[in-house]
């Protein structure tokens, strides 16, 4: 009888132990509703400090998929901070002030989370994690010296908490700038707060963006804990 017990209670064990480890998200590419896919587009903002700027260390990011409706109901990253001021690639303004500017800006820190009821799902309740490398390449157009126009393309490399290993690659398209206070213009209604680099929302200062053309690789997410086995099992009883 008490070996039955035992042997009832090690099975209930391993079992446990199975479910807890079998939630990592599903390898796939899951592409925006714009290209056809199932993932939200997003709204995006960069919040700054008094003097400081888009290009400026100290910028802090913040990202939240939108339904039409609902900011981060399937998605969001947030809290990445440029420690350095950005690096200039390309300048094609004129000496009348026309023209293009390229900028690379490389964010440091930061996290993303994920729905578990997203495309990617397989029976965990969300997907926590970090954001591990993150770069956005900026064109700002410029109008006898003005910036009257912004968009932006973003390729970034996260982990989840429970997954180790980096697993996960994001890239953001034709991201279009909305609104920045640089130009008088207030952030809108509806779009992610103006965060500080300690993730809390001081700034007043920044600009607002519209994210599409999202896409969100996932693939090989390892098990977080090596699955208990029947033998490891039977260890634990002495038998």
């Amino acid at each position: 009888m008490k070996r039955s017990a035992i042997a009832s209670l090690a099975l209930l064990i391993l079992l446990l132990a199975e479910a807890s480890f079998a939630g990592a998200p599903l390898n796939g590419a899951y592409q925006s509703t714009d290209l056809g896919g199932p993932v939200y587009v997003g709204r995006y903002s960069e919040g700054w400090t008094t003097g400081g700027g888009a290009m400026s260390a100290g910028t802090t990011l913040n990202a939240e998929s939108w339904d039409g409706m609902t900011l981060a109901s399937q998605w969001k990253y947030w809290c990445s901070t440029e420690l350095t001021n950005a690096m200039l690639l390309s300048n094609t303004v004129n000496s009348s002030g026309n023209g293009n500017r390229t900028y690379m800006k490389t964010f440091t820190g930061g996290y993303i989370w994920l729905s578990g009821s997203g495309p990617w799902a397989n029976g965990d309740p969300d997907y926590p994690g970090t954001i591990v490398d993150y770069k956005e390449f900026e064109t700002i157009t410029y109008q006898n010296w003005i910036p009257i126009a912004a968009v932006t393309n973003v390729q970034a490399l996260a982990a989840f908490n429970a997954y180790p290993g980096s697993c996960m690659t994001f890239y953001i398209g034709n991201g279009t700038r909305i609104s920045t206070t640089d130009l008088g213009q207030p952030a809108p209604a509806n779009y992610p707060a103006f965060l500080d680099p300690s993730c809390n929302p001081t700034y007043s200062l920044g600009a607002c963006w519209d994210f599409t053309s999202v896409t969100l690789s996932i693939t090989d997410c390892s098990v977080g804990t090596e699955s208990t086995t029947w033998g490891g099992i039977k260890e634990m009883f002495g038998e």
